[in-house]
Protein backbone atom coordinates (compact mmCIF):
# COMPACT_ATOMS: atom_id res chain seq x y z
CA UNK A 1 0.00 0.00 0.00
CA UNK A 2 1.33 3.45 -0.81
CA UNK A 3 2.39 5.87 1.91
CA UNK A 4 -0.14 8.44 0.76
CA UNK A 5 -3.13 6.10 0.83
CA UNK A 6 -2.04 4.81 4.23
CA UNK A 7 -2.72 8.13 5.90
CA UNK A 8 -6.14 9.48 6.61
CA UNK A 9 -4.70 12.98 6.89
CA UNK A 10 -5.22 13.43 3.15
CA UNK A 11 -8.92 12.61 3.23
CA UNK A 12 -11.44 15.35 2.34
CA UNK A 13 -13.69 16.86 5.00
CA UNK A 14 -16.38 14.55 6.27
CA UNK A 15 -20.01 15.42 6.82
CA UNK A 16 -20.92 16.81 10.24
CA UNK A 17 -22.35 14.36 12.70
CA UNK A 18 -25.82 15.47 13.71
CA UNK A 19 -27.31 12.40 15.32
CA UNK A 20 -28.65 12.63 18.87
CA UNK A 21 -30.92 10.77 21.20
CA UNK A 22 -29.85 7.26 20.23
CA UNK A 23 -31.06 4.82 22.82
CA UNK A 24 -29.10 1.89 24.21
CA UNK A 25 -30.19 -1.38 22.73
CA UNK A 26 -29.52 -3.88 25.46
CA UNK A 27 -25.90 -4.80 24.88
CA UNK A 28 -24.94 -3.96 28.47
CA UNK A 29 -28.08 -5.15 30.19
CA UNK A 30 -26.72 -7.00 33.18
CA UNK A 31 -23.92 -6.96 35.71
CA UNK A 32 -21.61 -9.79 36.66
CA UNK A 33 -22.00 -9.94 40.46
CA UNK A 34 -18.67 -11.69 40.83
CA UNK A 35 -16.59 -8.95 39.21
CA UNK A 36 -18.88 -5.94 39.38
CA UNK A 37 -18.34 -5.30 35.66
CA UNK A 38 -21.08 -4.69 33.12
CA UNK A 39 -21.80 -7.83 31.11
CA UNK A 40 -21.82 -7.55 27.34
CA UNK A 41 -24.30 -9.91 25.71
CA UNK A 42 -24.46 -11.61 22.33
CA UNK A 43 -21.82 -14.21 21.51
CA UNK A 44 -22.63 -15.02 17.90
CA UNK A 45 -20.77 -14.08 14.71
CA UNK A 46 -20.02 -10.36 14.56
CA UNK A 47 -19.46 -7.65 12.00
CA UNK A 48 -16.58 -5.17 11.79
CA UNK A 49 -16.28 -1.97 9.78
CA UNK A 50 -12.79 -0.75 8.90
CA UNK A 51 -11.41 2.14 6.89
CA UNK A 52 -9.92 1.37 3.49
CA UNK A 53 -6.59 2.98 4.41
CA UNK A 54 -6.04 0.52 7.24
CA UNK A 55 -7.55 -2.65 5.78
CA UNK A 56 -4.46 -4.93 5.54
CA UNK A 57 -3.79 -5.36 9.27
CA UNK A 58 -7.49 -5.76 10.08
CA UNK A 59 -7.72 -8.39 7.35
CA UNK A 60 -4.86 -10.34 8.95
CA UNK A 61 -6.37 -10.06 12.43
CA UNK A 62 -9.80 -11.17 11.28
CA UNK A 63 -8.37 -14.14 9.39
CA UNK A 64 -6.48 -15.32 12.48
CA UNK A 65 -9.47 -14.80 14.78
CA UNK A 66 -11.80 -16.67 12.43
CA UNK A 67 -9.42 -19.62 12.19
CA UNK A 68 -9.45 -19.91 15.99
CA UNK A 69 -13.15 -19.09 16.49
CA UNK A 70 -15.15 -20.85 13.76
CA UNK A 71 -18.43 -20.41 15.67
CA UNK A 72 -17.89 -16.68 16.24
CA UNK A 73 -16.45 -15.48 12.99
CA UNK A 74 -15.99 -11.80 12.20
CA UNK A 75 -17.29 -10.48 8.88
CA UNK A 76 -15.32 -7.41 7.82
CA UNK A 77 -16.60 -4.59 5.64
CA UNK A 78 -14.18 -2.02 4.22
CA UNK A 79 -15.57 1.51 3.93
CA UNK A 80 -13.91 4.33 1.96
CA UNK A 81 -12.23 6.72 4.40
CA UNK A 82 -14.12 9.82 3.27
CA UNK A 83 -17.48 8.06 3.66
CA UNK A 84 -16.87 6.25 6.94
CA UNK A 85 -18.33 8.65 9.51
CA UNK A 86 -21.42 9.50 7.49
CA UNK A 87 -22.18 5.86 6.69
CA UNK A 88 -21.59 4.79 10.27
CA UNK A 89 -23.94 7.41 11.67
CA UNK A 90 -26.63 6.33 9.23
CA UNK A 91 -26.13 2.68 10.16
CA UNK A 92 -26.51 3.33 13.88
CA UNK A 93 -29.57 5.49 13.30
CA UNK A 94 -31.21 2.79 11.18
CA UNK A 95 -30.48 0.05 13.71
CA UNK A 96 -28.13 -1.72 11.31
CA UNK A 97 -24.80 -0.82 12.88
CA UNK A 98 -21.82 -3.20 12.79
CA UNK A 99 -20.87 -4.81 16.08
CA UNK A 100 -17.39 -3.33 15.86
CA UNK A 101 -16.14 -0.02 14.48
CA UNK A 102 -12.46 0.69 13.79
CA UNK A 103 -12.46 4.45 13.34
CA UNK A 104 -9.86 7.15 12.70
CA UNK A 105 -8.47 8.20 16.07
CA UNK A 106 -9.02 11.87 15.18
CA UNK A 107 -12.71 11.21 14.42
CA UNK A 108 -13.68 9.20 17.48
CA UNK A 109 -14.71 12.33 19.39
CA UNK A 110 -17.35 12.99 16.73
CA UNK A 111 -18.85 9.56 17.53
CA UNK A 112 -18.52 9.56 21.30
CA UNK A 113 -19.99 13.05 21.61
CA UNK A 114 -23.15 11.68 19.98
CA UNK A 115 -23.12 8.46 22.08
CA UNK A 116 -22.75 6.18 19.07
CA UNK A 117 -20.46 3.73 20.86
CA UNK A 118 -20.93 1.47 23.88
CA UNK A 119 -19.43 2.28 27.28
CA UNK A 120 -16.66 -0.28 27.87
CA UNK A 121 -15.14 1.34 30.96
CA UNK A 122 -15.64 -1.68 33.21
CA UNK A 123 -14.04 -4.03 30.70
CA UNK A 124 -11.08 -1.72 30.12
CA UNK A 125 -10.50 -1.14 33.83
CA UNK A 126 -10.30 -4.90 34.31
CA UNK A 127 -7.44 -5.24 31.81
CA UNK A 128 -4.16 -5.94 33.66
CA UNK A 129 -2.25 -4.05 30.96
CA UNK A 130 -4.48 -0.96 30.77
CA UNK A 131 -1.63 1.35 31.75
CA UNK A 132 0.47 -0.08 28.90
CA UNK A 133 -1.95 1.07 26.20
CA UNK A 134 -1.32 4.29 24.24
CA UNK A 135 -2.71 6.88 26.68
CA UNK A 136 -3.73 9.43 24.04
CA UNK A 137 -5.81 6.77 22.31
CA UNK A 138 -7.74 6.14 25.52
CA UNK A 139 -8.01 9.80 26.50
CA UNK A 140 -9.50 10.90 23.18
CA UNK A 141 -12.03 8.04 23.46
CA UNK A 142 -13.13 9.06 26.96
CA UNK A 143 -16.02 11.35 27.90
CA UNK A 144 -17.07 12.06 31.49
CA UNK A 145 -14.63 9.39 32.69
CA UNK A 146 -16.32 6.75 30.51
CA UNK A 147 -14.23 4.89 27.92
CA UNK A 148 -15.79 4.08 24.54
CA UNK A 149 -12.87 2.82 22.42
CA UNK A 150 -9.32 1.54 22.64
CA UNK A 151 -6.18 1.93 20.49
CA UNK A 152 -6.29 -0.52 17.60
CA UNK A 153 -3.89 0.36 14.77
CA UNK A 154 -1.36 3.10 15.42
CA UNK A 155 1.02 5.45 13.65
CA UNK A 156 3.07 8.36 15.05
CA UNK A 157 4.60 11.38 13.35
CA UNK A 158 8.40 11.63 13.37
CA UNK A 159 11.13 13.69 11.75
CA UNK A 160 13.01 11.87 8.99
CA UNK A 161 16.52 12.99 8.07
CA UNK A 162 18.84 12.02 5.24
CA UNK A 163 22.04 10.72 6.78
CA UNK A 164 24.02 11.03 3.56
CA UNK A 165 23.18 14.71 3.17
CA UNK A 166 23.95 15.31 6.85
CA UNK A 167 27.41 13.80 6.37
CA UNK A 168 28.10 15.78 3.20
CA UNK A 169 27.03 19.00 4.96
CA UNK A 170 29.43 18.39 7.85
CA UNK A 171 26.65 17.43 10.25
CA UNK A 172 26.81 14.39 12.53
CA UNK A 173 24.44 11.79 11.02
CA UNK A 174 23.98 10.26 14.46
CA UNK A 175 22.90 13.56 16.03
CA UNK A 176 19.69 14.76 14.38
CA UNK A 177 18.20 18.16 15.31
CA UNK A 178 16.87 18.34 18.87
CA UNK A 179 15.36 21.83 18.60
CA UNK A 180 13.79 24.17 16.04
CA UNK A 181 16.96 26.26 15.93
CA UNK A 182 19.09 23.19 15.24
CA UNK A 183 16.66 22.11 12.52
CA UNK A 184 16.88 25.49 10.75
CA UNK A 185 20.66 25.53 11.10
CA UNK A 186 20.92 22.05 9.59
CA UNK A 187 18.60 23.07 6.75
CA UNK A 188 20.94 25.97 5.90
CA UNK A 189 24.01 23.74 5.75
CA UNK A 190 22.33 21.13 3.58
CA UNK A 191 20.93 23.71 1.17
CA UNK A 192 24.39 25.25 0.90
CA UNK A 193 25.57 22.02 -0.76
CA UNK A 194 23.82 23.20 -3.91
CA UNK A 195 23.08 20.79 -6.73
CA UNK A 196 19.34 20.96 -6.14
CA UNK A 197 19.61 19.86 -2.52
CA UNK A 198 17.33 21.42 0.09
CA UNK A 199 17.39 21.24 3.84
CA UNK A 200 13.69 20.82 4.53
CA UNK A 201 10.32 20.03 2.96
CA UNK A 202 6.68 20.13 4.02
CA UNK A 203 3.37 19.87 2.16
CA UNK A 204 2.44 23.53 2.26
CA UNK A 205 -1.03 23.13 0.76
CA UNK A 206 -2.17 20.02 2.61
CA UNK A 207 -4.35 20.57 5.66
CA UNK A 208 -4.22 17.08 7.15
CA UNK A 209 -0.51 16.65 6.50
CA UNK A 210 0.18 19.77 8.55
CA UNK A 211 -2.13 18.75 11.36
CA UNK A 212 -0.24 15.50 11.68
CA UNK A 213 3.22 17.06 11.51
CA UNK A 214 2.99 20.77 12.42
CA UNK A 215 1.06 20.34 15.68
CA UNK A 216 3.84 18.24 17.26
CA UNK A 217 6.32 21.09 16.70
CA UNK A 218 3.92 23.33 18.64
CA UNK A 219 3.37 20.80 21.43
CA UNK A 220 7.14 20.31 21.64
CA UNK A 221 7.47 24.06 22.14
CA UNK A 222 5.25 23.97 25.22
CA UNK A 223 2.06 25.29 23.62
CA UNK A 224 -1.02 24.35 21.65
CA UNK A 225 -3.22 25.70 18.91
CA UNK A 226 -6.45 25.07 20.86
CA UNK A 227 -7.42 25.18 24.52
CA UNK A 228 -7.61 22.01 26.63
CA UNK A 229 -11.24 21.16 25.84
CA UNK A 230 -10.99 22.00 22.13
CA UNK A 231 -13.51 24.83 22.21
CA UNK A 232 -11.29 27.80 21.31
CA UNK A 233 -8.25 28.49 19.12
CA UNK A 234 -5.09 29.79 20.82
CA UNK A 235 -3.32 31.16 17.77
CA UNK A 236 -1.51 33.86 19.77
CA UNK A 237 0.40 31.21 21.73
CA UNK A 238 4.16 32.00 21.56
CA UNK A 239 4.79 28.35 20.72
CA UNK A 240 2.66 28.69 17.58
CA UNK A 241 4.66 31.76 16.55
CA UNK A 242 7.98 30.00 17.14
CA UNK A 243 7.04 27.08 14.90
CA UNK A 244 5.53 29.09 12.07
CA UNK A 245 8.38 31.61 12.16
CA UNK A 246 10.85 28.73 11.77
CA UNK A 247 8.94 27.50 8.71
CA UNK A 248 8.69 31.04 7.35
CA UNK A 249 12.45 31.48 7.75
CA UNK A 250 13.13 28.30 5.82
CA UNK A 251 10.71 29.40 3.10
CA UNK A 252 12.10 32.93 2.85
CA UNK A 253 15.69 31.67 2.73
CA UNK A 254 14.77 29.10 0.07
CA UNK A 255 15.81 26.20 2.26
CA UNK A 256 12.92 24.17 0.85
CA UNK A 257 11.81 23.51 -2.75
CA UNK A 258 9.52 26.17 -4.25
CA UNK A 259 7.04 23.40 -5.11
CA UNK A 260 6.27 22.91 -1.40
CA UNK A 261 3.96 25.93 -1.46
CA UNK A 262 1.50 24.07 -3.68
CA UNK A 263 2.03 20.51 -2.46
CA UNK A 264 -1.41 19.20 -1.48
CA UNK A 265 0.04 15.92 -0.27
CA UNK A 266 0.32 14.26 -3.66
CA UNK A 267 4.12 14.61 -3.66
CA UNK A 268 4.56 14.73 0.11
CA UNK A 269 7.00 11.81 0.19
CA UNK A 270 8.65 12.08 -3.21
CA UNK A 271 11.12 14.88 -2.52
CA UNK A 272 12.64 12.98 0.39
CA UNK A 273 12.52 9.71 -1.52
CA UNK A 274 14.57 11.31 -4.27
CA UNK A 275 17.44 11.95 -1.85
CA UNK A 276 17.46 15.72 -2.40
CA UNK A 277 15.81 16.80 0.87
CA UNK A 278 17.51 16.73 4.25
CA UNK A 279 14.51 16.64 6.60
CA UNK A 280 10.79 15.89 6.43
CA UNK A 281 8.18 15.29 9.13
CA UNK A 282 5.87 12.37 8.31
CA UNK A 283 4.04 9.45 9.87
CA UNK A 284 5.96 6.36 10.93
CA UNK A 285 4.36 4.49 8.02
CA UNK A 286 7.07 6.17 5.93
CA UNK A 287 9.72 3.92 7.44
CA UNK A 288 8.61 0.97 5.35
CA UNK A 289 8.10 3.22 2.30
CA UNK A 290 11.57 4.75 2.49
CA UNK A 291 13.24 1.42 3.24
CA UNK A 292 12.21 0.31 -0.22
CA UNK A 293 14.05 3.24 -1.80
CA UNK A 294 17.43 1.94 -2.95
CA UNK A 295 20.38 3.95 -1.68
CA UNK A 296 18.38 6.15 0.72
CA UNK A 297 20.13 6.26 4.09
CA UNK A 298 17.80 7.83 6.62
CA UNK A 299 17.14 8.10 10.32
CA UNK A 300 14.11 9.02 12.40
CA UNK A 301 13.92 11.21 15.46
CA UNK A 302 11.16 12.77 17.55
CA UNK A 303 9.78 16.04 16.16
CA UNK A 304 11.59 18.89 17.97
CA UNK A 305 10.35 22.20 19.32
CA UNK A 306 11.85 24.93 21.45
CA UNK A 307 11.67 22.98 24.70
CA UNK A 308 11.34 19.28 23.93
CA UNK A 309 9.94 16.81 21.44
CA UNK A 310 6.48 15.49 20.63
CA UNK A 311 4.45 13.30 18.27
CA UNK A 312 0.92 13.05 16.91
CA UNK A 313 -0.75 9.70 17.58
CA UNK A 314 -2.51 8.64 14.41
CA UNK A 315 -4.24 5.48 13.30
CA UNK A 316 -7.44 3.88 14.51
CA UNK A 317 -9.26 3.14 17.73
CA UNK A 318 -11.84 0.37 17.95
CA UNK A 319 -15.13 0.32 19.81
CA UNK A 320 -18.43 -1.53 20.10
CA UNK A 321 -21.39 0.09 18.38
CA UNK A 322 -24.37 1.24 20.35
CA UNK A 323 -26.96 -1.43 19.64
CA UNK A 324 -24.42 -4.14 18.76
CA UNK A 325 -26.18 -7.51 18.51
CA UNK A 326 -23.06 -9.47 19.45
CA UNK A 327 -21.27 -7.19 21.87
CA UNK A 328 -19.67 -10.07 23.78
CA UNK A 329 -17.97 -11.36 20.65
CA UNK A 330 -16.99 -7.80 19.80
CA UNK A 331 -15.27 -7.28 23.14
CA UNK A 332 -13.57 -10.66 23.03
CA UNK A 333 -12.14 -9.77 19.62
CA UNK A 334 -10.85 -6.42 20.92
CA UNK A 335 -9.25 -8.02 23.98
CA UNK A 336 -7.75 -10.83 21.88
CA UNK A 337 -6.28 -8.35 19.36
CA UNK A 338 -4.46 -6.60 22.22
CA UNK A 339 -3.01 -9.84 23.62
CA UNK A 340 0.74 -9.50 23.99
CA UNK A 341 1.47 -12.45 21.73
CA UNK A 342 -0.88 -11.18 18.98
CA UNK A 343 0.73 -7.75 19.18
CA UNK A 344 4.25 -9.17 18.97
CA UNK A 345 3.47 -11.50 16.10
CA UNK A 346 0.50 -10.67 13.87
CA UNK A 347 0.69 -6.90 14.38
CA UNK A 348 4.45 -6.42 14.49
CA UNK A 349 5.10 -8.72 11.53
CA UNK A 350 3.01 -6.45 9.29
CA UNK A 351 5.36 -3.57 10.11
CA UNK A 352 2.79 -1.84 12.31
CA UNK A 353 3.32 -0.28 15.72
CA UNK A 354 2.04 -2.21 18.73
CA UNK A 355 -0.69 -0.61 20.86
CA UNK A 356 0.99 -1.83 24.05
CA UNK A 357 4.28 -0.36 25.24
CA UNK A 358 5.26 -3.70 26.78
CA UNK A 359 4.96 -5.35 23.35
CA UNK A 360 6.97 -2.76 21.43
CA UNK A 361 10.30 -4.51 21.89
CA UNK A 362 9.84 -7.71 19.87
CA UNK A 363 11.79 -9.61 17.21
CA UNK A 364 10.14 -7.76 14.32
CA UNK A 365 10.84 -4.28 15.65
CA UNK A 366 14.28 -5.26 16.94
CA UNK A 367 15.11 -5.99 13.31
CA UNK A 368 14.14 -2.40 12.43
CA UNK A 369 15.47 0.02 15.09
CA UNK A 370 13.74 2.99 13.41
CA UNK A 371 10.38 1.31 13.85
CA UNK A 372 11.18 0.50 17.46
CA UNK A 373 12.12 4.14 18.08
CA UNK A 374 8.77 5.24 16.63
CA UNK A 375 6.87 2.64 18.65
CA UNK A 376 8.32 3.99 21.88
CA UNK A 377 6.77 7.39 21.14
CA UNK A 378 3.19 6.15 21.61
CA UNK A 379 3.52 6.59 25.38
CA UNK A 380 3.73 10.38 25.00
CA UNK A 381 2.11 11.03 21.61
CA UNK A 382 -0.92 13.34 21.56
CA UNK A 383 -4.22 13.78 19.71
CA UNK A 384 -6.22 17.03 19.35
CA UNK A 385 -9.40 16.83 21.42
CA UNK A 386 -12.24 18.22 19.32
CA UNK A 387 -15.37 16.83 17.69
CA UNK A 388 -14.74 19.28 14.82
CA UNK A 389 -11.37 17.85 13.81
CA UNK A 390 -12.25 17.30 10.16
CA UNK A 391 -13.85 20.70 9.73
CA UNK A 392 -10.92 22.49 11.36
CA UNK A 393 -7.86 20.46 10.40
CA UNK A 394 -8.67 18.23 7.41
CA UNK A 395 -10.88 20.38 5.22
CA UNK A 396 -8.59 22.03 2.61
CA UNK A 397 -10.81 25.13 2.81
CA UNK A 398 -10.72 25.14 6.62
CA UNK A 399 -9.11 27.72 8.91
CA UNK A 400 -6.05 25.72 9.96
CA UNK A 401 -4.44 25.40 6.54
CA UNK A 402 -5.24 28.99 5.63
CA UNK A 403 -3.70 30.15 8.89
CA UNK A 404 -0.44 28.35 8.11
CA UNK A 405 -0.32 29.63 4.54
CA UNK A 406 -1.04 33.21 5.54
CA UNK A 407 1.79 33.13 8.06
CA UNK A 408 4.45 31.18 6.16
CA UNK A 409 3.89 32.18 2.54
CA UNK A 410 2.11 35.55 2.74
CA UNK A 411 4.22 36.71 5.65
CA UNK A 412 1.60 38.54 7.68
CA UNK A 413 1.35 36.92 11.13
CA UNK A 414 -1.12 39.41 12.56
CA UNK A 415 -3.48 39.02 9.63
CA UNK A 416 -3.07 35.25 9.85
CA UNK A 417 -4.07 35.30 13.52
CA UNK A 418 -7.10 37.52 12.96
CA UNK A 419 -8.40 35.53 10.00
CA UNK A 420 -7.55 32.26 11.70
CA UNK A 421 -9.40 33.08 14.90
CA UNK A 422 -12.50 34.11 12.94
CA UNK A 423 -12.32 30.89 10.95
CA UNK A 424 -11.89 28.66 13.98
CA UNK A 425 -14.68 30.43 15.86
CA UNK A 426 -17.07 30.06 12.92
CA UNK A 427 -16.33 26.35 12.43
CA UNK A 428 -16.56 25.59 16.14
CA UNK A 429 -19.95 27.29 16.34
CA UNK A 430 -21.41 25.46 13.31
Amino acid sequence: MSGISRRRVLAPALAAVLVAGLAACGNTDSTDSRSGTAELTGSGPATLWVRAADEPLDKALVAEWNAKNPDRKITMLTVPDAQYVQKYVQAVRSGDAPDLAAVDIANVKALTSQKLLTDITAQVDALPYKNKLAPAGINVSTIDKKIYALPHQLDVSVLYYNKSLFTRAGLDPEKPPASLDEMVAAARKITALGGGNYGFAFAGNCAGCNAYTMLPYIWASGGDIMNADGTEATLEDPAVAAVLNAHKTMWDEKLMPAAEKDDNGATWLSSFQGGKVGMLALGSFGINVFKAQKGLEFGVTPIPGTSGTSAFLGGDVIGISKGAKNARTAWDFIAWSMDENVQKTTVAKTGQLTVRSDAADNPSTQAEPRLLAANKLIADARVPVTAKYNSLFIDPTGPYLQFIRDWVFTGNPQQAIEKGKNGFTSRLAS
